[in-house]
């Protein structure tokens, strides 16, 4: 078993358990969820090297936020079940640096990965700033690399007759928001699953399906003096192609908002757990068939 900590190839571990509010109807743990063990982990690492969140909003004005993030998740672990977040950061210091991770199970099989961009942000002008080696340091992870590319954008033809289309209205509430000052990172997973939740018919949701992928890539922040402010969240769904892709946006009004505000954008991929566990099994009771009547 890994022990927790820095590790000599530059990653950096840490285990979780899962309890009851971490995981959703089917108990399979939420993304937000994950997305909250993967920003504790990459703390952690960050406090070891002396540029931690603490210190970089302390002493410089500072905080880290994420620009991009995609998940791509093979299985999906319940209530009780340990988990082990591995993550590393990429060498190079650039003004959107990359940071990697990955999802094991107890018994050390991977589960999933996790690819992102971050950037320093002026917390008091809220503009980026490119990172100085003196303040932020790095271990060496020159012998590791991204788990996967983060994916291209899929083109959705407007006129498929079989596209569904579907826009919500919905307000950031007080619990949305983080320290930074803005709706945190993990809360744009819960408003895109509750968006897609919303598109599936009855016959869809009673076949349980999941995420298998989401890539959220922020555009701009929703601070936390827009608290009960509606924004339009805009969904397009392929069931052919069981994808969908989401935006958050602040409609023009003509008085506050001038022109529409782009807030983020995702896009997912998702698929029916039983009829997969279904398949596997039928493929195992042939295989099991084949093998009777080759005795």
């Amino acid at each position: 078993m890994i022990k927790e900590g820095q590790q000599e190839d530059g990653r950096y571990c840490r285990y979780f358990t899962l309890g009851a509010t971490e995981v959703d109807l089917h108990n399979r743990m939420r993304l937000s969820s994950l997305l909250g063990f993967f920003q504790e982990t990459a703390g952690d690492q960050c406090e070891l090297f002396g540029s931690g969140w603490s210190t970089l909003w302390e002493k410089h004005g500072m905080c880290y936020v994420v620009v991009r993030v995609e998940i791509r998740m093979d299985r999906y672990p319940g209530t009780g079940d340990t988990i082990r977040i591995d993550t590393w950061p990429d060498g190079r210091l650039r003004l959107i640096f990359d940071r990697s991770g990955e999802i094991y199970d107890a018994e050390g099989i991977r589960i999933g990965a996790i690819v992102s961009q971050w950037a320093l942000l002026d917390v008091k002008d809220r503009h980026f700033l490119r990172p100085d080696p003196q303040t932020i340091a790095l271990p060496d992870t020159s012998t590791l690399s991204a788990p996967f590319e983060l994916t291209k954008d899929h083109i959705f033809d407007d006129s498929d007759t079989s596209m569904r289309k579907i826009i919500a209205s919905r307000a950031p509430r007080f619990s949305d928001f983080d320290y930074n000052g803005h709706m945190n990172n993990a809360r744009y997973a819960e408003w895109a699953a509750d968006a897609f939740w919303q598109a599936l018919t009855d016959e869809e949701r009673a076949m349980k399906p999941e995420l298998r992928r989401l890539d959220v890539r922020f555009r701009a922040e929703i601070p936390a003096a827009s608290e009960g402010r509606p924004l339009d969240v805009r969904l397009r769904l392929l069931p052919g192609e069981k994808l969908f892709s989401l935006k958050g946006i602040t409609p023009a009004d003509g008085e506050k908002a001038k022109r529409d505000v782009l807030h983020f954008e995702c896009e997912g991929e998702y698929a029916f757990r039983d009829c997969a566990d279904d398949a596997d099994a039928a493929a195992a009771a042939g295989d099991a068939n084949d093998a009777e009547g080759g005795v």
